[in-house]
């Protein structure tokens, strides 16, 4: 099995990218991170650069990946972030999202903590999608509105669960693995990418791709289109399975 995957990053309207992915292969284990450290806080940037460029080679280096495996490597890098704030003030407050996949063995295991996202298609169509840890989400959840609605709602970036942050509940969610099939495909992707592409234009575009890299210059097109001058960072990383 191999993986055809492009990526693409931007800073947007922002002088400063906050955003950052790892992609890492070893003897047909893969390991794809995208971490989005939160704007508002300080040294956002710093927390997704360690977030993601300790986990992937974490990942990597596991005997196994399993539940127990992933939800450890992600423990131990919110500890660290917690205590590189509290022995550097000037770090204080950092904090990131994480989003990612490891395909070994044909299967695709995944998880999340924020609102940066994960897709996978199968036969040109989504099977599913991680879900946001935000307020939205909960709203979302709960009834209170229509999951079309967390782009434009403004509580779409209050998040509940990140890392960085010293919190009693589960850090993240890890998600049962799934078997993979040539022409599954998959998409990593921050915030700042899924507020203007929408998922029926992410098959769309995939339907009449035949590469990772044209299917996710598609998706930018409708972007850049959308921009309105005021955008976040984004970054997108796409996988077609062969």
């Amino acid at each position: 099995m191999s993986i055809d995957l492009f990526s693409y990053t931007n800073t947007g309207s922002r002088e400063l990218n906050e955003d950052y992915y790892v992609i890492k292969e070893n003897g047909g284990r893969y390991a794809v991170l995208l971490c989005d450290g939160l704007g508002g806080h300080n040294c956002g940037e710093v927390a997704s650069k360690i977030a993601a460029e300790t986990i992937a080679p974490e990942i990597m280096n596991l005997k196994e990946i399993n539940y127990g495996g992933l939800y450890e490597i992600l423990s131990r890098v919110n500890s660290d972030l917690i205590k590189r704030q509290e022995t550097n003030p000037e770090l204080k407050g950092m904090r990131t999202t994480v989003v990612g996949c490891v395909i070994d063995n044909d299967l695709i295991h995944y998880f999340n903590s924020g609102d940066s996202r994960l897709y996978i298609f199968r036969n040109g169509e989504m099977k599913f999608m991680t879900k946001d840890h935000s307020v939205s989400q909960m709203s979302v959840e709960l009834g209170q509105m229509n999951f079309d609605d967390i782009r434009n709602d403004t509580d779409r970036s209050k998040l509940i669960k990140v890392l960085g942050e010293r919190i009693t509940r589960d850090i993240a969610t890890i998600y049962r693995p799934e078997q993979c099939l040539p022409g599954d495909a998959f998409l990593l992707c921050s915030d700042g990418f899924w507020e203007y592409v929408l998922e029926n234009e992410m098959e769309i575009d995939l339907s009449k791709s035949t590469s990772a890299e044209e299917w996710v210059k598609f998706m930018l097109i409708r972007l850049l289109l959308k921009m309105n001058g005021k955008n976040d960072n984004f970054t997108v990383i796409g996988g077609i399975i062969k």
